[in-house]
């Protein structure tokens, strides 16, 4: 998942446990974070559930997405926001260059063993 630098810096950190998204997403597992700033995997967390939450709501749990400074912002002419709650967060030791899939999701190239 595509994520800004301060923001990615902050869930490899433990201070951050939730993303806010535009759209809903039905994968649970392992994803990588990809840092928008260096376009590289800088580490991986597993989404355990996502779910719908009004930016009153939101605001109510500063604490888990850091973001009450920007929410009205970013909710502005939007649909309500979304939660992705993420877990098991681990920083990549050797990040990798991730290549651009979709707006929101990267693709870490495997290297092939020879």
């Amino acid at each position: 998942m595509k994520i800004e630098d301060a923001w990615v810096r902050l869930i490899l950190s433990g201070e951050k446990t939730w993303e806010i998204r535009r759209a809903n997403t039905r994968f649970r597992g392992r994803i990588g974070l990809g840092n928008t700033k260096t376009r590289q995997c800088v580490g991986y967390a597993r989404i355990i559930t996502s779910f719908e939450m009004p930016l009153e709501g939101l605001k109510r749990h500063n604490d888990k997405h850091r973001a009450n400074a920007f929410l009205d912002q970013y909710a502005k002419e939007r649909q309500t926001p979304f939660v992705y709650v993420l877990a098991d967060v681990e920083a990549e030791p050797e990040p990798k260059p991730y290549s651009h899939s979709t707006k929101d999701w990267c693709r870490v190239r495997e290297e092939k063993e020879r």
